[in-house]
């Protein structure tokens, strides 16, 4: 593909329905905000979420307000390895007549980390060109944050788009969301919903089957990223072990992660078996959760949980009850948990206070179930908990502390406040 084949504006005006749909994901109205401005927009997340969509339908949003379309250049890296400077260039001497910096301009590149050196390139380009808006998209944390902490130092804004959260797959199924007040008429539907969002953790997988969907997450997002995205970005070869790695974790969500005793099992370094986990997890597959040890600074970086970054990837092998703990940890994007001795609590979240959140994905919830969130509380000095189950809700008190039970499907709505 050429520079004309990746901006068919130039040329129609438009943007076409088949590149920028409708329905718009919540990031879209940030961005959106943020094209008047000067700093730089970095899109990063995993595969299929929807980065290459926003953009276009922000370029769709630029044309529809009356931007010249030769005043809007997009480019993905993932599909063509041009020199930066090239692409300029040619965009430049063939469609502006004039250099970009002579006017406002919009620059859209996507998959931005397959270029090499690129956070260096990027800074040249913003610093040469004061009325240029660059919006940039990257499939993997590691090169976009390490190669853009001290050349784009003040100059960038990273924006995380993550798969699917309950509430906006509603959303953009067209659902109507119901405030709390009238949710008791609408729980057997949201219910149903939320069976369905299960395995619906991408924008284009919404009408899909079950079988459709789960072919989706194997094909286009799981193996993309295991034997394409990250072996060219972090130059790991073994691609046999990122695959076995991320079917135990799809089929064991919560697993504690022992690299000692995985290397052992799998034939393979410990290092390499630990540097192959760190890739997952900064390429948006994978979710690594550090045992909280007394503070946020003293978090233990030892038996870390694994879990896949969304319930859509969790395999049809998975436990049920681990399934939902996988769906828990997307909905709230937890980073610890907590375990002293034989007691736990699923997850712990930072709000004004630390707030621990315990999956008992039944029925009845005992009282006895309670107590590990309870010696939380009065572990680390907070009186609030969370407990979320199948079928009960209210408001619990232990002493000085207080547990608010949720069902599954009001905590998946409406969150935690």
């Amino acid at each position: 593909m050429d520079i004309f084949d990746f901006n068919p504006w130039w040329e129609t005006g438009g943007v076409g329905k088949e590149f920028a749909r409708d329905v718009k994901r919540d990031l879209f109205f940030n961005l959106r905000r943020s094209l008047g401005g000067r700093t730089i927009d970095a899109i990063i997340g995993l595969r299929r979420v929807g980065k290459t969509t926003i953009m276009y339908q922000l370029i769709e949003h630029l044309l529809n307000s009356g931007v010249e379309p030769r005043s809007i250049l997009y480019f993905s890296f993932d599909l063509e390895r041009e020199d930066l400077r090239r692409v300029i260039r040619t965009y430049e001497e063939k469609v502006l007549g004039r250099k970009v910096g002579a006017a406002r301009t919009y620059l859209f590149f996507d998959e931005i980390h397959k270029l090499s050196d690129w956070a260096n390139k990027i800074k040249v380009l913003y610093d040469l060109n004061p009325k240029v808006k660059i919006v940039i998209s990257g499939s993997a944390s590691l090169n976009l944050m390490r190669d853009s902490r001290e050349s784009l130092a003040g100059r960038a804004r990273f924006f995380l788009l993550r798969p699917l959260s309950f509430s906006e797959f509603l959303r953009l199924r067209g659902e109507h969301l119901p405030d709390r007040e009238e949710y008791p008429i609408h729980e057997r539907r949201i219910e149903i919903m939320l069976q369905r969002f299960l395995l619906r953790g991408f924008p284009q997988t919404i009408e899909m089957s079950d079988s459709e969907c789960r072919e989706y997450v194997r094909e286009l997002v799981v193996e993309r990223v295991i034997f394409r995205d990250i072996p060219e970005t972090f130059r790991i070869a073994d691609a046999d072990l990122l695959r076995t790695l991320m079917e135990y974790i799809s089929e064991n969500p919560g697993a504690i992660i022992n690299t000692s005793s995985l290397s052992k099992a799998l034939g393979r370094n410990r290092k390499t078996v630990r540097k192959a986990l760190i890739f997952m997890e900064l390429s948006f597959l994978i979710k690594l959760l550090g045992n909280l040890r007394g503070s946020f600074l003293a978090t233990s970086r030892k038996n870390r949980k694994a879990y896949p970054v969304h319930p859509s990837l969790c395999s049809a092998a998975a436990e049920e009850t681990r399934v939902v703990e996988s769906l828990v940890m997307s909905e709230l994007d937890a980073d610890y948990y907590w375990r002293s001795g034989r007691t736990e609590v699923d997850f712990v979240v930072r709000r004004e206070e630390l707030l621990p959140v315990e999956v008992k994905y039944r029925e009845r919830v005992e009282r006895k179930d309670l107590s590990g969130v309870v010696r939380f509380c009065r572990r680390f000095g907070v009186r609030r908990g969370v407990v979320v189950s199948r079928g009960s809700s209210g408001l619990v008190r232990e002493g000085e502390v207080n547990i608010e039970v949720k069902k599954l499907p009001e905590f998946a709505l409406y969150g935690i406040e």
